[in-house]
């Protein structure tokens, strides 16, 4: 028996276990993708093989606890981190089988007791003469594979069958042609609200509250009756009111008095605030359901065809349904016994009400985003005699009663709240179950007798550290791009070059120092702007010697001039074919893109074929031209000044900036001449300037402009400082300086390495402490830089994607420190890795412009989590490169070995698991921090929200690398060194995957993805060529 439970709960079963759970919820992201959430659950999340799954997981964590005695002492670190994760399955479990949300709605002076189940449920009530039986079951229904459900219920030992024949999660009803069939009108019907389109079938009739609609069915005795007839496919409509018409081909009008009149088609008929439209007649057909999307959505319902049986009578019923919303009961009558049934969420009353007092919106300044939104709420409990008021808003929840309630969404007229809420008795455990990770992961770092610090007394004991090759590392420098082509000014004259260039530094720098409004409402200087607008226009931080801020104001003040010169980024030949350039062409001036004779845009057509087309499905020419139009229209921007919102208005309550032309016309007439006075003086003098390279009167006329912005504006204007240090950091452009420094230096260390391999007596001290220095205060530099970065923007620098892969480069470059001590060679591996990971950063796919942050971002938890779960990447990317490191080394070692090499093997193969370690504490660590964040920002700490899915995977991928050594045929240096390798495309997946591929709470797709680049399959070749090489020479001993 205990070789059977051996077997069962191995080592070997628990990796695989690991794996297969890893594969299944990382499936579930793409079905959750590709059909909606509900399949995902369906299928993986809340299927019964999966919570067997879980369960199996568990016992083989507890059971191996026992197996290795984890009790011991010397063990304690381990048996904290391993039962932590048997209270966070624990902590699932509660909530999955006693947990339940939903939201309430409660517009501005209302009280609701009440909240709306977030999950579809199937409601059932059975009613006889003497009795009502109510039945509910949540349902999770698949849009990709067949459903199955079969229940019967009873009462009194009356017996109902209910039977699903079929699901559609976006249905749609639908007229199919049918020779036997009756006639069919397709309408439109609006009843003093939003209209919506009616199939109504000869002998039918719809109440439509105010009135009955009939087409040759009942007529009403209480309400209005319109009554169609079909008299040999002629159409009457008998009315017994007065209405108006208006034909919708002609746009003509009338009015039919009470009686019967010819029912026409795209004719509109109105009366009492109510409307018809007759789209069409179809003579002979039959109304059917059809589906008409793969996943649920929208104002689409989903629909159930359910068989209700009773006594051998069946019938066929169809029940609606939307999310979040109660779904329309159907009453099914029998001889002896009614069934009604519906399809919706499930209203739940609550102990206690909540009172909507007052809901506040607030917008960053001049900006329709939201900076912040909030309920003033009062809790109304009679039962425990409480009456207390409450503001909820993002990241400050109310708990009341075990009930979680927090700022979701509102209505558009800003007079109603949307409230998420949450009833969770698990979080408690979970929480519990989360810090003891934290605790176990230190633990056993620290524990002498743990796995990390015997890796660490192993290294000590190598005789000397020693550096490896790495051709690979001069590979993956391969792709870096030449040096941008240079601007040429042939095009103008000496005397416009003169002209342009004719702008003072000294002023210019002054101009930028001027604050301005984006469209976002961040508040910045004119330097910013100039930086960001020149690097998207020409991908420069200057132009034939001119800083950005020269360049910005000249665009303004002679638009003449520089739509001569050749500035615009162009990046495709077929592009400078369509413009008349030379093939080879990488720039064009703002003139080349309009016919000469005819001033129409050369790219128009081209660019309106690319717009329309999804992007899955354009070609790298449609991308560089809807690039190039972006930067075109940019440059047209400039030379209308409307980027340039310096004016703030005058008692303004959303303090929105405007450009000069805006502000003349939006203003009132005396503000609007003062900022028409303003301008028109500012460029005066500065095109004096030009002429005479007098500034002191543009430097004057800039600082009236300065006094009308702290006059009207003062109150949101950044201080002195701020702006000083904002164009500091315009100015070094740290980051992008950093990449060939990171890069240089670890390449260095290559070499020195590859010396040390050929000649063993070379001294690598002196030259790998020089290079350390440069390391060292280039990480000091990128420290400042994210500094500077962290106080201009006001938020932790790792909101986006450009400031995520900035961070994940820093803390790279700590990685290396951390183990780099006794292996110049991992010092090499983090210092290439941290100039790729910045390299990338500064891709044009990438955009470094610092952003307000979003509601639910502004909160201490960002910087908690993101910080701790992106700095595991840097870990694990170093695990990674140290990995090829070693196949690399592998490969040149031959069959019969180097002592010199295979020590390397060993030494960076124990340096690789030590960072792999750190790594997945990190990211576990993380993701938890990411579920308190979650909890307390939207209540639930876990919603299998694709991100968090993925770094779940790349937890269970890693645990399975680390544990590898448990099972005797994963054990070898070459197969964890393979392993750490590929591992690391979950962290990929995890990151770019989910954010460009996946939609969710964290994505940043929308709508269609984003197709693959080109380099990746080979990229993905070269790792596998790379690793069946290393196989032939992976014995070592």
């Amino acid at each position: 028996m205990s070789k059977l439970f051996d077997k069962l709960f191995s080592m070997k079963v628990a990796v695989a276990l690991m794996l297969i759970f890893a594969i299944a919820i990382g499936t579930a992201t793409f079905i959750e993708n590709d059909y909606g959430t509900q399949t995902a659950r369906a299928l993986v999340y809340n299927a019964k093989w999966f919570e067997v799954l879980l369960f199996y997981f568990s016992a083989t964590i507890l059971y191996n606890i026992f197996r290795y005695r984890m009790y011991r002492r010397e063990k304690w670190g381990q048996l904290t981190l391993h039962i932590a994760f048997l209270l966070v399955a624990v902590g699932s479990l509660v909530t999955r089988y006693e947990g339940y949300e939903g939201i309430q709605h409660i517009r501005q002076g209302q009280t609701s007791q009440s909240m709306v189940s977030d999950v579809m449920m199937l409601n059932v009530a059975l009613k006889d003469h003497k009795k009502i039986s109510e039945y509910t079951r949540p349902l999770y229904l698949s849009s990709m594979t067949k459903n199955h459900l079969s229940d019967t219920l009873e009462l009194d030992g009356k017996k109902v069958k209910l039977e699903l024949l079929r699901y559609l999660p976006a249905a749609r009803q639908v007229v199919l042609p049918d020779p036997k069939g009756k006639g069919v009108l397709e309408l439109k019907v609006a009843a003093g609200a939003q209209g919506e389109n009616l199939l109504l079938p000869e002998g039918g009739e719809k109440d439509m509250g105010s009135f009955l609609l009939s087409f040759e069915g009942r007529r009403s005795s209480v309400k209005p009756t319109l009554y169609v007839r079909n008299k040999d496919g002629n159409l009457t409509l008998e009315t017994p009111v007065a209405m108006q018409t208006l034909n919708m081909t002609d746009r003509t009008g009338g009015r039919i008095a009470p009686g019967v009149h010819p029912f026409q088609a795209r004719q509109l008929y109105t009366f009492a605030g109510n409307s018809i439209v007759l789209r069409q007649f179809i003579p002979h057909g039959k109304i059917a359901w059809q589906n008409t999307a793969l996943k649920p959505g929208g104002r689409t319902p989903q629909m159930l065809e359910m068989k209700v049986s009773h006594n051998g009578e069946s019938k066929i019923v169809h029940l609606l349904g939307y999310r979040a919303q109660p779904g329309t009961p159907v009453i099914v009558n029998f001889p002896d016994i009614g069934v009604k049934l519906s399809y919706g969420a499930k209203i739940i009353p609550l102990p206690f009400g909540i009172r909507l007092d007052r809901f506040e919106l607030e917008r960053y300044p001049g900006s329709m985003s939201p900076a912040s939104y909030s309920s003033y709420v009062t809790v109304i409990d009679k039962e425990k005699n409480v009456t207390m008021p409450y503001h909820i808003y993002m990241n400050h929840v109310l708990d009341y009663r075990g009930f979680r309630f927090f700022q979701s969404s509102y209505d558009m007229d800003e007079k109603g709240t949307v409230l998420s809420v949450n009833h969770d008795p698990g979080t408690l455990i979970t929480y519990l179950g989360y810090l003891l990770i934290a605790i176990g992961f230190l633990w056993s770092y620290l524990s002498p007798k743990g796995r990390f610090q015997a890796l660490r007394r192993k290294l000590r004991k190598l005789e000397q550290p020693v550096a490896a090759l790495m051709v690979t590392g001069l590979l993956l420098l391969g792709g870096s791009p030449l040096q941008a082509a240079s601007i040429d000014a042939s095009s103008l004259s000496p005397k416009e070059l003169k002209t342009i260039r004719g702008i003072s530094p000294e002023h210019a720098l002054n101009f930028g120092t001027l604050v301005v409004q984006d469209n976002g409402g961040r508040m910045k200087p004119v330097d910013t702007l100039a930086h960001e607008v020149l690097s998207k226009i020409s991908r420069k931080n200057e132009l034939l010697g001119m800083s950005a801020d020269q360049v910005f104001l000249g665009m303004i003040i002679e638009p003449q001039v520089y739509q001569k010169l050749k500035m615009i980024k162009i990046a495709h030949p077929l592009i400078a074919k369509k413009l008349g350039l030379p093939k080879t062409a990488r720039y064009a001036s703002y003139n080349d893109f309009f016919d000469k004779k005819k001033g129409t845009y050369l790219l128009q057509e081209d660019v309106l074929k690319a717009s329309r087309k999804k992007a899955a499905e354009r070609n790298q020419y449609d991308k560089e031209l809807l690039k190039a139009d972006e930067r075109l229209n940019i440059t047209y921007m400039i030379f209308q000044g409307s980027l340039l919102r310096i004016f703030p208005k005058p008692g303004d309550k959303n303090h929105t900036w405007y450009s000069p032309l805006d502000a003349m016309k939006k203003f009132p007439p005396k503000e609007g001449k003062l900022v028409q006075l303003l301008t028109a003086n500012y460029f005066r003098n500065v095109e004096q300037g030009i002429a005479t390279q007098k500034w002191e009167k543009a430097d004057k006329a800039l600082g009236v402009i300065k006094k009308y912005q702290y006059f009207y504006g003062g109150e949101i204007i950044p201080s002195q400082k701020h702006i000083a240090f904002e164009i500091a950091y315009n100015k070094f452009n740290i980051f992008n300086r950093l990449v060939p420094v990171y890069l240089l230096a670890g390449l260095l260390l290559l070499v020195l390495a590859f010396i040390h391999i050929i000649r063993p007596a070379f001294s690598l001290k002196w030259p790998v402490r020089i290079t350390m220095a440069v390391l060292i205060l280039a990480f000091a530099a990128h420290t400042v830089g994210l500094g500077l970065r962290w106080y201009i923007a006001g938020h932790a620098p790792w909101s986006n994607a450009y400031e995520s892969i900035l961070y994940i480069s820093w803390a790279t470059v700590l990685a290396g420190f951390v183990f780099s001590k006794r292996s110049p060679l991992t010092m090499a591996a983090t210092s290439i890795l941290a100039g790729i990971f910045l390299f990338v950063a500064h891709l044009n796919w990438l955009d470094p412009q610092i952003t307000n942050l979003v509601p639910v971002l502004q909160s201490y938890w960002l910087m908690v989590h993101v910080a701790v779960i992106t700095a595991s990447y840097g870990f694990l990317g170093l695990g990674a490169l140290l990995g090829m490191l070693v196949l690399v080394l592998f490969i040149i070692r031959g069959k019969g070995g180097n002592p010199n090499i295979d020590r390397a093997i060993k030494e960076l193969t124990i340096i690789n698991e030590m960072t792999l370690l750190i790594g997945l504490g990190l990211i576990t660590v993380g993701n938890f921090l990411g579920g308190v964040w979650a909890n307390e920002s939207w209540g639930r700490y876990w919603s299998w929200d694709p991100k968090e899915t993925w770094a779940a995977v790349t937890i269970l991928v890693y645990a399975a690398v680390v544990h590898m050594r448990f099972v005797p045929k994963l054990r070898g240096i070459y197969a964890f060194n393979v392993a750490a390798v590929l591992a690391y495309s979950s962290v990929i997946m995890t990151y770019f995957g989910v954010n460009y591929y996946l939609s969710g709470m964290h994505s940043y797709a929308a709508g269609d993805p984003v197709p693959i680049p080109g380099w990746v399959w080979p990229a993905i070749a070269s790792v596998f060529a790379l690793i069946l090489l290393a196989a032939r020479n992976r014995k070592i001993s």
